[in-house]
């Protein structure tokens, strides 16, 4: 008795199991889509920069938002900014306690110049360090005039 190959398997040699191997397509990889595993650890890993960034960021600038709103308080008072600069100074230090500014001092975030027609002209002029991670800091600066009014 003698056992014959079919012309099918002759072509293809058998795998591990006896099972035929594909051949491959120049077609069929071209057709795959998707994204691979490195692809996704790489926007995975941008993603988690970009969410700590924001995380550091962020708290800076709603801190000048609410320095800016006392600093525009101060320049819409005129009858405060025809006092002494201590006197201006203390009630921006008090405005800062209220509203939870416990680490900026007046004198280092507010730059009061003086003006001969309205008392002082009022500039937010500061910036703030944060660590975001390791030996790499967080630099924002922020330097704004304030118009009465405004």
């Amino acid at each position: 008795m003698s056992v014959t190959q079919s012309s099918s398997y002759s072509s293809r040699p058998a795998g591990a199991f006896g099972n035929s191997v594909p051949r491959v397509n120049a077609n069929s990889l071209a057709r795959q889509r998707g994204m691979g595993l490195t692809g996704m650890l790489v926007v995975m890993a941008v993603c988690v920069f970009l969410g700590l960034f924001a995380f550091k960021v962020a708290p800076h600038f709603m801190e000048n938002w609410t320095v800016s709103k006392i600093a525009s308080d101060v320049a819409a008072n005129p009858d405060l900014l025809k006092q002494p600069r201590s006197k201006v100074y203390n009630y921006i230090g008090q405005a800062y306690r209220t509203n939870n500014l416990w680490d900026l001092k007046p004198e280092e975030t507010i730059k009061l110049k003086k003006d001969g027609k309205r008392g002082y002209v009022v500039t937010v002029q500061y910036e703030k360090r944060d660590n975001l991670f390791r030996n790499i800091d967080l630099v924002t600066t922020f330097d704004k005039e304030v118009k009465p009014g405004r």
